[in-house]
Formats: C-alpha cells, structure tokens, sequence
C-alpha cells in the first residue's frame, strides 16, 4: 500500500518516469489532470489558473484561491490513503510529509541535459530552451515557497533523489522500486498515509472521477 510522490525539474523527464513506474508497479497514476477533475467537481479553480502565472498578493488571500489549494491538498490526501499510488508535482511531497508508508522523489538532470532535451522536445532554440527552463524553475519554487514556505530545489526534502543525466530511465525505474519495497508497513510508523482520515463525499468523487462505483458500507 505504498505512496509514491514525483517532484521534478523540467527537462529531467520526471513525468515520464512517474507514469513508467505506476505502470511497473500496477499503481493508480495522478497528475495535475486528475486533480483537476475532482476540484472541477466543487467549483474551483483549475490549478492552472493558481499554478502557471505569479499570484498577485491580493490572489494570495482570495477565497477560491485558497479553497482550492486546500481542496488540492486534501485530495492528493484522499489518494494517499487508498494507497497504491503515483503522485506526481503539486506540492505532494509536502502534503505527506513525514509519513512513513510515502516514498518522496525528485528527479533531476544537469542544466546541459535539460536544455538539449527540452531543445528537441519543444523544437527550440537552446536560449528559447534555457529561458523556459528557468522560468518553469522558477514557477515551481514560487509554488512551493507562498503554499508550503519550502524550497523546492532543497534535496534534503526529500527520500530519494535520482539524476536522470546519470542514471538511465531503467536504472532510475529500479532504484524507485527498490526504495518503493524497503519502505515501513503503516503499522509500524507513527504516520502513514494509509491513516488519513478521507471524507467519505470526496472519496465518492474521486471514484466517479476514476469511473469507478463507491462501495456501499454497512
């Protein structure tokens, strides 16, 4: 019932590797498109419109601004707790931090590497590439800074840190695993995400989100 959350630089093809790895693994995969369908659901913001540009102040302190990083975060809680699961961005490792049962993960790769295969994917040139690489770098430290006051590049945050300009996507895919099943069962940690409390109209929408049917209890 292990968690597995996916911060990643741009250009280090951490989402590739986070999708690779719930097919490995047989887990449920959630990015920002699966969030974003349970948040439509309350009549949100799509986390675009919070994610993607630099918050104003008055944006910082606005209700539907806040109601959806709140609801952002307790459904990234909710999937944590069916556990079996690929988390990838969105601040995950900070949502479930300090649990036992959750593998965080960052992927990186060196700067060369970055820009040559964001150059290719994105058909730019290597300064067109080097700028959208740090503007995207610093969308994502801003992100994590105003909502979680955490630096985003500290790679003491996190359980496991692999450069995908070192290791080849195999290698990588097997260096999570490995962390994956060396991980503590819930029972014999304090905190685990398999703990969570998830209200149960959430767990509903998650299940309709995933086309699937709530089992009744009792």
């Amino acid at each position: 019932m292990a968690v597995i959350t996916i911060s990643r630089q741009l250009g280090s093809r951490g989402a590739s590797l986070a999708r690779d790895l719930a097919k490995e693994l047989g887990y449920e995969f959630v990015d920002k498109s699966v969030i974003n369908k349970v948040i439509r659901q309350y009549g949100l913001h799509q986390l675009n419109d919070i994610y993607d540009h630099e918050p104003k102040v008055w944006e910082l302190f606005n209700d539907n601004s806040v109601l959806t990083i709140q609801m952002m975060n307790q459904t990234i809680a909710a999937f944590a707790a069916r556990g079996n699961v690929v988390i990838l961005g969105r601040g995950g490792f900070k949502v479930l931090e300090g649990m036992g049962d959750v593998l965080n993960v960052f992927v990186k790769a060196p700067q060369d590497v970055r820009v040559a295969r964001i150059a290719k994917r994105e058909n730019l040139s290597e300064d067109a590439a080097t700028d959208r690489i740090k503007a995207d770098d610093e969308l994502r430290a801003r992100f994590t800074r105003l909502f979680y006051s955490a630096n985003w590049a500290d790679e003491s945050l996190f359980d496991l840190v692999v450069d995908t300009g070192v290791d080849s996507d195999e290698a990588a895919l097997a260096r999570i695993v490995a962390a994956v099943n060396a991980l503590q069962v819930p029972g014999e940690v304090d905190r685990a995400a398999a703990n969570i409390d998830v209200d149960p109209v959430l767990n509903r929408t998650i299940d309709g989100v995933l086309g699937r049917r709530t089992a009744k209890l009792g």
